[in-house]
């Protein structure tokens, strides 16, 4: 599906707030609020638009990222889905992809520390061992998420982007503050009210609570799951090897990423790389550009690039997963 102007100015508004009103989309992009909610239903629709988060900074209550790239070995197609679901199944398994080129699936584990990540991560060796090789782990120091500001040829670099990670912190949460964590994460455009009336909670506490949450920096802000591969974009991610990774090599590395349109995230990682970046591009050979002029920029930092490609659509990216279950039976009374 090719975008005209006005959609893409429309998703750019709900990439940059999820939770922006229909009105305040059609006074940005210069619709009318009918307009605008018509054009939003149409990309839901063509599937451009999958579902709506909260960008949720896990280690503001003590988690860290742990994730896994493996290639499939003696894989059939009822064995890959056995284990994609039994993966999903995971509390603590917030991401889940096929992928292109070395490797061949990439998963994604919260956890409070090393020896939390070792053990989910040795159950799900003890049943798929066989069938997962290669395995490389990446441990996410720090994630910095921005915005696609190709769909508007625009350069706006945010001067604090979301992130996630650093040092992990202990923030509380109680029960409310979970559940609203959890279905916000998957549905962030769901009003105050509606929120308030699955939780069984005034909307004025429920409202009090979001506010709080994102004042203790939990809550970084509200995005749109946009699956770029329907209107012509491909999704890649680059694996950076490092000659040096001081202090002022990592903040050019992020700025650079802030300020280019193509790039959407930049992850500072301990493991077989030191840093990863998520960008979109039309073809392969604007990939090859794009990876010529980072080296060229960093040629005195970036030692290798490698790249694999991030096919169609994430199986599962759950960004609080930790309360799967209780959300599907709180969504289910309502």
């Amino acid at each position: 599906m090719n975008l005209n102007v006005k959609d893409r100015q429309i998703l750019a508004e709900l990439d940059l707030n999820a939770r922006a009103t229909f009105q305040e989309i059609g006074r940005k992009t210069r619709l009318s609020k009918e307009t605008a909610i018509y054009r939003i239903k149409h990309l839901e629709k063509k599937g451009i638009i999958e579902r709506y988060t909260a960008l949720v900074n896990f280690s503001k209550i003590g988690y860290t990222g742990h994730v896994v790239y493996s290639r499939f070995q003696n894989m059939n197609e009822q064995l890959k889905k056995e284990m994609i679901e039994h993966l999903t199944n995971i509390p603590e398994v917030y991401w889940i992809a096929l992928i292109g080129g070395k490797f061949d699936i990439v998963f994604g584990i919260m956890a409070k520390n090393i020896v939390q990540f070792n053990k989910l991560y040795y159950q799900i060796l003890a049943k798929f061992g066989n069938n997962l090789v290669d395995n490389t782990i990446s441990i996410r120091t720090e994630l910095r998420q921005y915005k696609r500001d190709y769909l508007t040829n625009k350069n706006s670099p945010i001067d604090k982007p979301p992130f996630f990670g650093k040092e992990p912190e202990i923030e509380e949460l109680d029960e409310l503050d979970s559940n609203i964590l959890s279905i916000l994460s998957n549905h962030a455009r769901i009003n105050v009210v509606e929120l308030a009336v699955i939780l069984q909670k005034p909307a004025s506490t429920i409202a009090l609570r979001i506010k709080q949450m994102k004042e203790r920096q939990i809550i970084q802000g509200y995005t749109t799951y946009i699956k770029a591969q329907n209107f012509g974009m491909q999704s890649y991610r680059l694996l950076l090897n490092l000659q040096k990774m001081d202090e002022q090599s990592r903040n050019a590395l992020f700025s650079y990423a802030n300020t280019n349109q193509n790039m959407l995230l930049a992850i500072e990682t301990v493991g077989a790389w030191n840093f990863e970046i998520t960008l979109e591009v039309e073809s392969h050979e604007e990939l090859q550009k794009q990876i010529s002029n980072l080296r060229a920029e960093f040629k005195d930092t970036i030692k290798n690039v490698e790249f694999i490609i991030m096919f169609e659509d994430d199986l599962v990216y759950d960004p609080y997963p930790l309360k799967k279950l209780e959300r599907k039976k709180l969504l289910k009374k309502s």
